[in-house]
């Protein structure tokens, strides 16, 4: 009887075991949204673009990312709500600090046209736009980042990126691959 329940409580904690691996791969894989994930017909490169993912908020207001790649060009895009003309310079570097105190600089691509223009919200939002080289890329996309650095009009502000949204962009440039 006493083997019987060794046998028993060992099929326990095996398949208690199996189903908390079972869930936790679950959980940690990936799975990638797309807005748009097709060949363009034009120039025949296949064009990638990510859902929006809130990173954090300003003023209580959220910042989206998103990342999109066109052939082997990554772009992370970074969306936010203006509230009490609170405007981060668009001509002006932001920075992401990771978890490992490396800090990514990132330089916005010069637009055509004033982002601000681009829809019918122009007044509410702004969208910059990021071109990455392969290595701000491959930083970005395996450490964590635990800082959000960007100016404004009257200075230098940093906000901190908490708990899982720490992981957030490092998900989103994985689905560029």
């Amino acid at each position: 009887m006493s083997q019987n329940k060794t046998a028993i409580l060992f099929l326990l904690k095996l398949t208690f075991f199996t189903g908390a691996m079972i869930i936790s791969v679950h959980g940690t894989a990936q799975e990638c949204e797309y807005e748009k994930n097709e060949i363009d017909a034009l120039t025949e490169l296949v064009v990638k673009r990510t859902v929006p993912e809130i990173l954090l908020r300003i003023n209580g207001q959220p910042v989206y990312i998103k990342g999109q790649s066109i052939g082997t060009n990554k772009y992370l895009k970074v969306q936010y709500y203006k509230y009490s003309n609170y405007v981060i310079q668009e001509d002006r570097e932001v920075a992401f600090v990771l978890s490992n105190d490396e800090e990514v600089t990132l330089f916005p691509r010069p637009m055509p046209v004033d982002s601000t223009k681009m829809n019918d919200y122009s007044d509410l939002s702004t969208l910059l736009i990021f071109k990455l080289n392969d290595e701000q890329f491959q930083k970005l996309k395996s450490t964590p980042i635990v800082l959000f650095k960007y100016h404004l009009i009257s200075g230098f502000v940093e906000e901190p990126i908490k708990g899982a949204k720490q992981l957030r962009l490092m998900e989103l440039l994985h689905c560029l691959e």
